[in-house]
C-alpha cells in the first residue's frame, strides 16, 4: 500500500478544504454509505478513503472518494458520489473505470520497459482515451530523465524510429508521444505512484523541453502527422530574461514597448535562444535572447 501514499497526499489539501463543521454530518452519512456499500458488494476486495466535499457557496454537490484495492499493489479509483436522497452507488460506472485504469497501468509498465532500452531511468504513462466517434487514441507521456542533446535532430530521428516500432503494434488509428527532457541528467530512482508523478504541479518543475510527435494511420501504415518542440522555462528564468530585455529596450529607445516571451514549436529552432516580441500600438518587433548569456538579436 505504500505506493498509494503519494496519491492520497496529493489530494490532502482538497480534502481539508472540504472538511467544514457545517458539512460534517453530511460527510459522515456519505462515508458510512460508501463503506457499507463497498463491503456489501465486494466484501474485503476494496476499501474507501474519503477525500473531500464538492461544494460551492455552502451548497454540497457531492463527495469525492478513492476506492482502493485491499492488496500490496493497490489500484485507486477516484469516485464521485452525488449529493442526493437516497445515495446511489454506480457499480457499473465504477467497474468500467476500474478496468480502464488496469489497462492504463499495464500499458504504462510496458511502455516504460520499452523506453528504458533508450533511457534507463525513464518514467512513462500510457493513456487510452475515447474519441467522440467511439474510436480510441493513445496519449503517451515519457519523462526521459536525460537532457536534450544539442544535436537534437539525431535524437528525434531515433525517437521517431522507436515510436514507429511501438505504434505499428496498435489497433487504434492515432497515437501521440510526448517526450520530456530535464536540464541535467536525473539519476533519481522514482518508485512512487506514476499517476501522481505526472500531475502538472509536480511534473512541470522537472523538464525544460517537450518534444511531441503524432502518428495517424493512413491505409495500413502509420505516418507522422505532427512534430513540435516546446520549451518550459521556469517562472524565475522567464523573469530573468524579461529583466534583461527590459534593460536593453530602455537603453535603446523602446522604453514604452511591451515585452512578450513567445511560445515556439519548430523542431528546427536553436535551443540556445528564446523568442520574444516588443509591441507598441499595433507595431511589433521580434527578436531572440540567449537563455544562458542573455545576448539579444533582432529578426530583420
Amino acid at each position: 500500500m505504500k505506493n498509494l501514499s503519494v496519491l492520497i497526499i496529493t489530494f490532502l489539501a482538497f480534502g481539508c478544504h472540504g472538511q467544514n463543521r457545517m458539512f460534517e454530518k453530511e460527510e459522515k452519512k456519505a462515508t458510512e454509505f460508501m463503506e457499507s456499500k463497498i463491503v456489501e458488494i465486494y466484501n474485503d476486495q476494496f476499501k474507501t478513503e474519503f477525500i473531500g466535499t464538492w461544494h460551492e457557496f455552502g451548497k454540497i454537490y457531492g463527495f469525492i472518494f478513492y476506492i482502493i484495492e485491499n492488496n500490496d499493489y493497490p489500484i485507486a479509483v477516484e469516485y464521485n458520489l452525488g449529493k442526493q436522497e437516497p445515495f446511489e452507488f454506480d457499480k457499473q460506472g465504477f467497474e468500467k473505470e476500474y478496468e480502464a485504469i488496469k489497462v492504463k497501468i499495464k500499458a504504462s509498465k510496458k511502455l516504460e520497459k520499452d523506453i528504458r532500452v533508450y533511457f534507463p531511468n525513464a518514467r512513462a504513462i500510457a493513456n487510452r482515451i475515447a474519441n467522440r466517434d467511439g474510436t480510441y487514441r493513445w496519449v503517451n507521456n515519457i519523462y526521459t530523465a536525460q537532457p536534450l542533446d544539442k544535436e537534437k535532430e539525431k535524437t528525434f530521428t531515433e525517437l521517431n524510429k522507436l515510436c514507429s516500432s511501438l505504434t505499428n503494434k496498435l489497433i487504434e488509428e492515432k497515437s501521440f508521444y510526448n517526450f520530456y527532457f530535464p536540464k541535467e541528467i536525473d539519476r533519481t530512482e522514482y518508485t512512487g505512484n506514476r499517476f501522481s508523478f505526472f500531475e502538472f504541479d509536480n511534473f512541470s518543475q522537472k523538464h525544460i523541453y517537450h518534444y511531441r510527435v503524432d502518428y495517424i494511420k493512413s491505409g495500413e501504415q502509420f505516418e507522422i502527422s505532427n512534430q513540435k518542440l516546446y520549451d518550459n522555462l521556469k517562472e524565475e528564468q522567464s523573469e530573468k530574461l524579461k529583466d534583461s530585455i527590459e534593460k536593453w529596450k530602455n537603453e535603446n529607445g523602446f522604453e514604452n514597448w511591451e515585452i512578450s516571451l513567445l511560445t515556439e514549436s519548430s523542431i528546427d529552432r536553436d535551443l540556445d535562444f528564446k523568442k520574444f516580441m516588443l509591441g507598441l500600438n499595433g507595431e511589433k518587433k521580434f527578436g531572440f535572447i540567449n537563455i544562458e548569456t542573455e545576448e539579444l538579436k533582432f529578426v530583420e
